[in-house]
């Protein structure tokens, strides 16, 4: 049986037993543009805001905007992972011209190859050589949690997926590069007329030095919470939901993005419903007896970086 048999058959039992009640799932599909649309916002804002904080009041908040721009990029990135779902509207023209005009290029994406790559994540599930998210494994035997995470932050090619986007992706069309690269010429160029020269390269600077450092630290943190640590070969064993609340959460999950488990059962449902779906998953016989489910990063009786264990897989 292959992943892909193995991932539709796993979301088939929960659908099947969803359907014997009723379709209590399907409310949950129904989408509100507006907050998409007002979440867009408030990211461009929150970061325009920190280069403000910067620049008009003093540069020794330079820190704490790194860190706050670090996870505006992080919650963009988790509205552009929707908009490749066509999860902000089911109409495809206005969910991609929104993507491609407020998320995309700033994130140095191409939506279309991230939709395509994001696909075979969730068909080729765990797969090596088919899953483009699947994390290596740097040792081959037993380790603590901050071992295992210090060897994806300092993956090379992990760093530079971070900091590069798309652009530094061989298998990205050069036409999609040139609309990105000419999407930062002209808002550099809009920003500069109407903020200033020093406003504008200080964006540049913290944009780019929050991606190289604290963006990529959560980014790294929040894909080992997905599948790190799991076995392959279908939804359930290799994918976990962080069920946290918190400061943390807000830093490494912003937008409901630690239900991630839930998604990959219901991708279609948009990332402001994910909590509610959640909670009707875990009303489900299937989900109860075959879900992973963390309620903590750190410290409780079972935190996810409590099973950050290699099992024996080397790269």
């Amino acid at each position: 049986m292959t992943t892909t048999s193995h991932v539709l058959s796993d979301m088939a039992a929960l659908r099947s037993e969803l359907r014997q009640q009723g379709d209590p799932h399907c409310e949950l599909f129904r989408l509100a543009p507006w907050r998409a649309v007002l979440d867009i916002a408030f990211d461009w804002l929150s970061v325009l805001s920190s280069v403000v904080l910067v620049v008009w009041w003093s540069e020794l908040f330079a820190p704490v905007a790194v860190v706050l721009i670090a996870n505006r990029q992080r919650a963009l990135g988790n509205l552009l992972h929707d908009a490749g779902h066509r999860n902000l509207w089911r109409d495809r023209r206005r969910n991609d011209l929104v993507a491609r005009l407020f998320i995309a290029p700033l994130l140095f994406a191409s939506l279309t190859r991230y939709r395509e790559t994001h696909f075979k994540h969730h068909m080729e599930l765990g797969t090596d050589g088919g899953d483009p998210d699947l994390l290596f494994f740097a040792r081959s035997g037993p380790t603590n949690w901050f071992s295992s995470y210090l060897d994806q932050v300092f993956s090379l090619n992990a760093w530079l997926s971070s900091m590069g986007g798309h652009l530094v992706s061989r298998q990205v069309r050069t036409a999609s590069q040139l609309y990105i690269l000419g999407w930062w010429l002209g808002a550099v160029a809009l920003l500069w007329v109407v903020a200033g020269a020093d406003f504008t390269i200080t964006f540049l600077v913290l944009w780019l030095l929050a991606r190289a450092t604290v963006f990529h630290l959560i980014t790294t943190f929040r894909e080992m919470c997905d599948h790190f640590g799991l076995q392959p070969g279908g939804v359930f064993t290799f994918t976990r939901d962080m069920a946290c609340h918190g400061v943390w959460r807000w830093l490494i999950h912003p937008r409901n993005n630690g239900y991630h488990l839930t998604h990959h059962l219901l991708p279609a449902v948009p990332y402001y419903r994910l909590p509610e779906a959640h909670r009707l998953l875990k009303g489900q016989e299937v989900f109860r007896d075959r879900g992973k489910v963390c309620c903590a990063y750190f410290t409780g009786a079972d935190p996810v970086t409590g099973v950050w264990q290699t099992q024996g897989r080397v790269p």
